[in-house]
């Protein structure tokens, strides 16, 4: 197995799963874009791939490289969650925010970020990390929910260009930019609110979450069977456990903490949106659509 989401929860995943079944898991972490590579490169190396975000999934749907199955345990998951032809099903969501380290903010005499033009204090001189888009399904969830903010791709690009001077770092992973505040080495990284979440019950105290007013993004990630898979019966078997409730609340009451998209699974209040913001309507096939392109032009005027 493939797998993209906190590195504790896929090793929770795969225990569980061998306890349920008996069946050994090889597990490999690798962030969303290095898994889609690494996907498209493989001959049958990986059976499944366990989590990252479903527009990348669609990029892998869209070049034959996921295997339809149409899961019983999924039937209650809502459509928005899933794709249509069952090639990948979702198994958590998370909401897009800050994550700020209060202690290095008040030495910079800033406030914690209530919005995203927050992010473009010139106080925040090389004090906010972001994920790369080229590399982190969390930066592209990113750059796509400023394109929506703000109306399209020059207007987002102009935004991105304002932001610039604040960025210390373009992290490869959508996880590092929270451990980079944790550290006190950024005020403020954006990324999926549960890894600040995580940091924080491990203890970092400083780490407080913020979303941001307004409209903010979400990511589904997903499971999907591999069409390259060697055991593709058990791949199977995998996904159906992946997607069932025992699974879900792996990442729902355990720390590290995630959003379930199965019903009546448990939600951990912190990752719910507060009132003042709302999440962006899902368009998973648009953006997988632009991907390529959205990411070029934020290369070129951007960086990192």
């Amino acid at each position: 197995m493939v797998c993209s989401s906190i590195e504790d929860i896929c090793q929770q995943w795969a225990h569980d799963f061998t306890e349920a079944t008996g069946v050994s898991v090889d597990m490999v972490r690798m962030s969303s874009g290095q898994a889609l590579a690494a996907v498209q490169r493989s001959d049958g190396e990986f059976d499944v791939w366990h989590g990252g975000t479903s527009d990348l999934y669609e990029v892998a749907r869209s070049r034959g490289l996921l295997m339809p199955h149409a899961s019983s345990a999924a039937a209650t998951i809502p459509s928005r969650y899933k794709a249509s032809d069952g090639s990948w099903i979702g198994v958590y969501r998370g909401m897009l925010g800050f994550c700020s380290n209060q202690r290095v903010l008040r030495r910079l005499g800033v406030s914690p970020p209530e919005g995203w033009e927050d992010l473009l204090d010139p106080r925040l001189r090389g004090q906010v990390t972001l994920p790369d888009p080229r590399t982190s399904g969390t930066g592209y969830t990113m750059l796509w929910t400023i394109v929506q903010r703000t109306g399209g791709l020059e207007e987002a690009m102009e935004w991105f260009e304002r932001l610039r001077p604040n960025v210390l770092q373009f992290t490869s992973s959508g996880m590092a930019p929270s451990g980079i505040a944790a550290r006190g080495e950024a005020a403020v990284a954006v990324t999926f609110t549960q890894h600040c979440v995580n940091a924080h019950d491990q203890g970092l105290d400083d780490l407080i979450v913020g979303y941001p007013r307004g409209v903010t993004g979400a990511e589904t990630g997903a499971v999907a069977v591999l069409a390259a898979a060697r055991h593709s019966d058990l791949a199977r078997r995998y996904v159906d456990h992946a997607v069932g409730q025992q699974a879900q609340e792996a990442g729902g009451q355990t720390s590290p903490r995630q959003l379930p998209t199965l019903p009546g699974a448990y939600t951990d209040p912190r990752l719910e949106l507060p009132a003042g913001t709302r999440e962006l309507e899902a368009s998973g096939d648009q953006a997988a659509r632009r991907r390529a392109g959205l990411v070029a032009e934020f290369v070129r005027r951007v960086g990192p």
